[in-house]
């Protein structure tokens, strides 16, 4: 029994490819955050030189800075890490904590999104606003609809909407990418590529959605048992 329950820990994967991906992805906005939170903490003339890096809106009014900051960090921190079976399994109680704060900052930071939109750029209230308010809307309700399932103990739903989530999350950072992919395909012809920019700019948060959500299907389908056994072995 003993050396049963020792190799069904052994091969219990880490999921580095999937942790790592997503330290990096979230990297991107968290550690800027981490930045401009202890800068916004220390004042405008805390740092002279490096505090004229941000916007000066910022210290003006902190209060919506601070917490998408703090939000944004804490989520970067934590919420890669639930993606390892191996704490899951072995570090129930630290996935379960881990859970909580990675829900709660994912939520708050979507909350205070919308509010740091509002607080520093009050009269655009078009396209973009609207798609940074269906993203945080996305994102909370998918927690919370992950947050039910785990409460009933449905765990494979409660990994499906978890997934589903965090896409939506992800949508923040994604248009760094297709703007990027954008500029390579229509960057020689201008006004071909300053349109495409200007709807980018605006619904970039509803293509990331869409591409992220149609991602994380894909992943969920093959994960399924109904996905074809002569596809899975193929690969």
């Amino acid at each position: 029994m003993t050396t049963q329950i020792q190799h069904t820990k052994q091969v219990i994967k880490f999921n580095w490819p999937v942790v790592s991906g997503l330290l990096l992805m979230t990297a991107i906005p968290g550690i800027p955050a981490i930045f401009i939170f202890v800068l916004v903490l220390l004042g405008s003339d805390a740092v002279t030189g490096v505090s004229d890096m941000i916007n000066g809106q910022y210290f003006a009014t902190p209060a919506a800075i601070l917490t998408h900051a703090l939000a944004g960090a804490l989520f970067f921190l934590t919420m890669p890490w639930q993606f390892s079976p191996r704490i899951r399994v072995r570090r129930p109680r630290l996935h379960k904590v881990g859970g909580r704060l990675a829900v709660t900052s994912g939520c708050v930071m979507a909350i205070s999104g919308v509010w740091m939109h509002l607080m520093l750029t009050p009269d655009e209230l078009g396209g973009r606003f609207f798609s940074l308010l269906i993203m945080s809307v996305a994102i909370c309700s998918a927690f919370c609809v992950a947050i039910v399932h785990v409460t009933k103990g449905r765990i494979a739903q409660h990994k499906k909407w978890m997934m589903r989530a965090v896409a939506f999350a992800l949508a923040a950072i994604t248009p760094l990418f297709t703007g990027a992919l954008l500029q390579l395909m229509f960057g020689a012809w201008e006004g071909v590529y300053d349109t495409l920019l200007a709807f980018h700019h605006n619904y970039d948060r509803l293509i990331a959605m869409a591409i992220n959500l149609a991602v994380v299907e894909v992943i969920i389908w093959q994960q399924s048992p109904s996905y074809p056994k002569s596809l899975a072995m193929s690969k």
